[in-house]
C-alpha cells in the first residue's frame, strides 16, 4: 500500500513541531491540531476509496461519521479513544477556556497519529517520514503515558548537559546576538530538526526505544 498523502504528513510535522517548541500552551495546541489531523485523514482516506469506486464522498460529515466512513475500519476500542478525545477537545474549545491537557496527554494523542495511518494506509504509511520526525516520535513516545519516568529525566539530564556548541564556545556574542541553551526544553525542536543524529544518539544512549 502507498504511503500516507503528503498533506497528512505535513500536518504530523505541524503537530510534532508545536510539541517540542517553546510556545505557551504547546500542550494545547498539539492536542487540537491532532484532533483535527484525526479527521481530515480519514475523510482523506474517504475521499481515495470512492474515487477507487465511483462513489460520491457525504458532503457533510461530522468527527463521528468521519470514524465509519466507507474505505477502513477502526476497531471499536481506538475509535472511542479517540472519540473521547473530541470530546476534551470540544470542552476546551467551547465550554471552558481554563480546561487544559497535560503533557502526557497530548503526547498520548500524538502517539496515536501513527497508528491511524497505519490502519488508513498501511504498514507503508510512513515511509516518507524524514529522520528528525522519526527522532521526534520518539520523544513523543518516551512521554506518553507509557513512558518510563527514570527514563525521562535521564533523557533531560542528557540533554540539558550535552555539548551542542561549536564557535560559540570560543567567541563572545555578535552584536543583536542572543545566544541560547539549546539542550533546554524549549528548543528541542530546534536540535531535533538540525542535528536528528545527536538527538538520536542521545535516545540511544539513555536506552530509550
Amino acid at each position: 500500500m502507498p504511503s500516507a498523502p503528503s498533506e497528512i504528513i505535513d500536518a504530523l510535522e505541524s503537530v510534532m513541531d508545536i510539541f517540542l517548541s517553546d510556545i505557551r500552551h504547546r500542550e494545547r495546541s498539539a492536542f487540537v491540531l491532532c484532533d483535527n489531523l484525526v479527521e481530515m485523514a480519514c475523510k482523506r482516506k474517504n475521499q481515495q476509496h470512492c474515487r477507487q469506486t465511483s462513489q460520491q464522498p457525504p458532503l457533510r460529515c461530522d468527527f463521528h461519521d468521519a470514524l465509519r466512513l466507507p474505505g477502513f475500519r477502526l476497531s471499536n476500542a481506538f475509535r472511542d479513544s479517540l472519540q473521547q478525545r473530541r470530546e476534551i477537545r470540544n470542552l476546551m474549545q467551547h465550554q471552558s477556556s481554563t480546561v487544559a491537557v497535560d503533557l502526557h496527554t497530548c503526547a498520548d494523542a500524538i502517539k496515536d497519529l501513527p497508528t491511524l495511518f497505519r490502519k488508513l494506509w498501511g504498514r507503508n504509511s510512513l515511509d516518507n517520514l524524514r529522520d528528525w520526525h522519526r527522532v521526534a516520535l520518539r520523544i513523543v513516545n518516551l512521554y506518553s503515558s507509557n513512558g518510563n519516568p527514570a527514563q525521562r529525566q535521564l533523557f533531560e539530564d542528557s540533554m540539558r548537559d550535552g555539548n551542542w556548541r561549536t564557535d560559540l564556545e570560543v567567541r563572545k556574542p555578535r552584536m543583536n546576538e542572543n545566544i541560547i541553551q539549546p539542550g533546554r526544553r524549549g528548543h528541542w525542536g530546534l536540535l531535533t530538526k538540525n542535528a536528528p543524529v545527536l538527538v538520536e544518539q542521545v535516545l540511544n544512549s539513555c536506552d530509550i526505544p
